[in-house]
């Protein structure tokens, strides 16, 4: 079964490029073949995605033609878009179309410690109901000390819990990386589309991307689907001189 990850909050700053682009590099990293898309009124918004779609000429058959290219898409809905796709879902009644293509759909929502943020979520038990799974990232993006604490408490918490949502739990990023992103006058979304921002932006980066590529894999069948396929780097040869050894 195919499998449609929407990532969606038109909250603005919660972390959806950055989520987004974080599951990028882990699919790519394992080599499963996928495809990213963002929906955006903006073209800049698509750098790293496979193809972005101007909402102004979006329609069902252009849905339906990316869904049918890969057996796993990323789709990122940019901030101010959240109403637009929930009306197209319900208009297209796309539960049914979706059921009847074999796509299986997860909704990623990407929360922070800012209450507002949380908002989205209620509003995707709404539009989606019981008909998708769902997952709610959090992110550290706010001056909050107590994250865990304000989410607990809050209302989208208990529809989550309703729903048996997944939680993934994306760290902070380190200081020593942060002061080297700023140096560079790059941000963590622009450094996620570099090929080895581990070398650019020290340890720390290394760490930070370590960890959250195991709060992926600990959701990895959830999110991609039992058809999950990592295809593993071949064998490193051993040479006679070390064969002998």
């Amino acid at each position: 079964m195919k499998k449609l990850i929407l990532i969606q909050n038109d909250y603005s700053g919660a972390g959806k490029t950055t989520l987004s682009r974080c599951m990028t590099r882990y699919l790519d990293h394992h080599k499963t073949q996928h495809q990213t898309l963002v929906l955006s009124d903006s073209e800049h918004d698509a750098a790293g995605a496979k193809a972005w779609i101007d909402p102004s000429s979006f329609n069902l058959n252009d849905l339906v033609g990316h869904l049918d290219t890969a057996p796993i898409t990323v789709l990122e809905i940019a901030t101010g878009l959240g109403d637009y796709f929930s009306r197209f879902y319900q208009g297209h009644e796309l539960s049914e179309m979706l059921h009847e293509m074999g796509v299986e759909m997860t909704v990623v929502i990407p929360v922070t410690s800012e209450p507002d943020s949380h908002d989205a979520v209620v509003d995707a038990a709404e539009t989606y109901s019981d008909n998708v799974q769902y997952a709610v990232a959090h992110l550290v993006t706010s001056s909050y000390e107590d994250d865990d604490e304000t989410w607990d408490r809050s209302y989208a918490a208990r529809v989550m819990d309703m729903f048996e949502a997944v939680e993934l739990h994306i760290p902070e990023l380190g200081f020593q990386a942060e002061h080297l992103l700023r140096a560079k006058h790059s941000d963590l979304a622009q450094a996620l589309l570099e090929e080895n921002p581990e070398e650019h932006y020290g340890k720390d980066f290394t760490k930070w991307y370590s960890r959250v590529e195991s709060q992926i894999d600990s959701a990895r069948t959830f999110l991609f689907g039992d058809d999950f396929v990592a295809i593993a780097a071949p064998p490193v040869k051993k040479s006679r001189k070390m064969a002998r050894a």
